[in-house]
């Protein structure tokens, strides 16, 4: 049962391409994210949500190996397509929509 306990709760990561360089990106919790869920249901629409620097943070923090500890000062200096991008990675390796605004189909 321990063995099946241990394989239930491993964490799976997968590389991915970055600014020119490499990063590792990994599977999220449920309950990390329930926290995103809930943090959406906080913001109005979801252009508010991927612009959001608390939600980016949040998602980068969780989902990007070496970024736990980076802080909003760290967060500020960097581009907000960079941040997009790379939460953007954490989403998609997890499964979850990622909205896509050029394929709209309303032009």
């Amino acid at each position: 049962m321990a063995d099946a306990l241990a394989l239930l709760k491993q964490v799976n990561t997968k590389t991915v391409d970055f600014n020119g360089g490499e990063v590792e990106v990994r599977e999220l919790t449920f309950n990390q994210v329930k926290e995103f869920s809930e943090l959406a249901k906080e913001i109005e629409d979801v252009e508010s949500f991927e612009n959001n620097r608390q939600s980016l943070g949040l998602i980068i923090r969780k989902g990007v190996v070496g970024l736990e500890e980076v802080t909003d000062e760290d967060l500020g200096a960097s581009s907000v397509a960079s941040l997009k991008e790379l939460a953007e990675a954490v989403l998609e390796f997890n499964g979850l929509n990622v909205v896509d605004d050029s394929a709209s189909g309303n032009d």
